[in-house]
């Protein structure tokens, strides 16, 4: 769902061994936010003060029953199982992972007093351009700015790549005593996270389910590769920002869809439903999440990554009618044979997770069926995905609204 939680710096990175002259640029900055690290002034083992800002987030991001209603969500696609406590999950995950945050709501930027002393000048580099973004760019108002998970996703990478090009670079610095700029580095991606992420380290990360962790690590492994692009293809190495903001993790991930010819995704949206039936929840997967739904159920990642290519917008609905719950996905595509790949991919991922089968459209496996329909709507390849448990059906799901950008 692309967890979003402002900025928070991540405890792992190149080694520092800073140079004095490195320690000297940072010194000035250290001084001055010393107000600002008050609440994190505590014994190396207390975790109260962090512990009780990253609920107070969590709730502030997934209000009411939202976050209950995500992981309903993830364990219908089967991303995620029913005995996790989600919140509980988060809020140790990002204990473990984050040592400094930076929230645009109150433009405060914290520090937490556990933080290793060779990693904090990095992280306040990489935390003071966040409030430099934020003063240019308004960082809560951009996120808010959009409603889908998946743009939600593409604005927080641009955001952590920015970010992370800036504490690399000094990182560099500190070491050699010499500077670069990241583009001229070796091409960084999330395919990187096994060599950075120590289990032993990080037990928390390396334990959470893929739909968990994978989008954690996208905003920042996924950023500093298409920052580094951007910057590889214009000139004055421009913040990602303004023209150069991603509409979606498509663009993140394939950035000639941004820098080369514009790609942006349609707009889909999901009627009412009828016959006694009703909208629990309703969001979007977006194609970094499409992918990983793939990867997990079909253990391929050159299959699932051709699965998702080619996706040009989704959305999906949980439908209650009494004790009943529905699944209903459409996903649109840029060609036919996308479209065709993509229910290919959907029908291994069924039988995989239900057993069973089916031919045309009509799958049933133990306990579930599903339903795929090949749809055109406005000149769009469209699937419909209605998956219900057996001998349930969803006699006439809702209709589908296709809005190409611009309409």
């Amino acid at each position: 769902m692309g967890w979003r939680w402002r900025s928070w710096s991540p405890g792992w990175g190149w080694p520092v061994a800073a140079t004095r002259r490195a320690r000297r640029r940072v010194g000035a900055i250290r001084s001055s936010i010393a107000r600002w690290r008050r609440c994190f002034l505590e014994s190396r083992s207390s975790r109260t003060c962090p512990q009780a800002y990253l609920l107070e987030r969590i709730e502030a991001e997934y209000p009411g029953d939202m976050l209950e209603n995500v992981a309903l969500a993830y364990q219908t696609f089967g991303l995620l199982p029913d005995t996790v406590d989600l919140r509980a999950l988060l809020v140790d995950l990002l204990l473990e992972q984050a040592v400094g945050y930076y929230d645009p709501a109150r433009d405060v930027l914290f520090v937490r007093d556990e933080a290793p002393a060779p990693m904090v000048d990095a992280l306040l580099v990489h935390e003071l351009v966040h409030a430099l973004q934020d003063q240019q760019y308004d960082l809560d108002s951009l996120i808010h700015s959009v409603t889908g998970n998946d743009a939600r996703a593409a604005i927080q990478a641009a955001m952590e790549g920015h970010a992370m090009a800036a504490m690399l670079a000094f990182q560099y610095a500190a070491m050699t005593g010499s500077t670069i700029s990241v583009e001229q580095l070796p091409e960084m991606g999330p395919e990187l996270a096994g060599a950075l992420i120590e289990a032993a380290a990080y037990p928390q990360l390396a334990q959470a389910p893929a739909i968990v962790r994978e989008p954690l690590l996208f905003a920042y492994l996924g950023g500093i590769r298409f920052v580094q692009r951007l910057w590889r293809s214009q000139p004055g190495n421009p913040a990602p920002f303004g023209q150069w903001l991603p509409e979606s993790t498509e663009q993140v991930m394939h950035t000639e869809r941004l820098l080369v010819e514009r790609d942006r995704p349609v707009a889909v949206s999901i009627g009412e439903p009828a016959g006694g039936w009703q909208v629990k929840y309703a969001r979007d997967l977006g194609e970094l999440e499409t992918r990983i739904y793939f990867e997990e159920h079909l253990q391929d990642r050159r299959v699932a990554a051709g699965a998702a290519a080619g996706w040009d917008g989704d959305a999906y609905a949980l439908l209650a009618q009494g004790d009943e719950l529905a699944l209903l996905w459409y996903t649109a595509w840029d060609t036919e044979a996308d479209a065709d790949e993509f229910s290919q991919a959907y029908r291994r991922a069924f039988t995989t997770r239900f057993g069973g089968g089916g031919e045309g459209g009509d799958l049933l496996g133990e306990g579930r069926q599903a339903r795929l329909d090949r749809l055109q709507i406005s000149g769009i390849p469209v699937v419909r995905v209605v998956e219900t448990r057996v001998g349930v059906e969803l006699a006439s799901p809702p209709v589908v609204g296709v809005t190409a950008p611009g309409e």
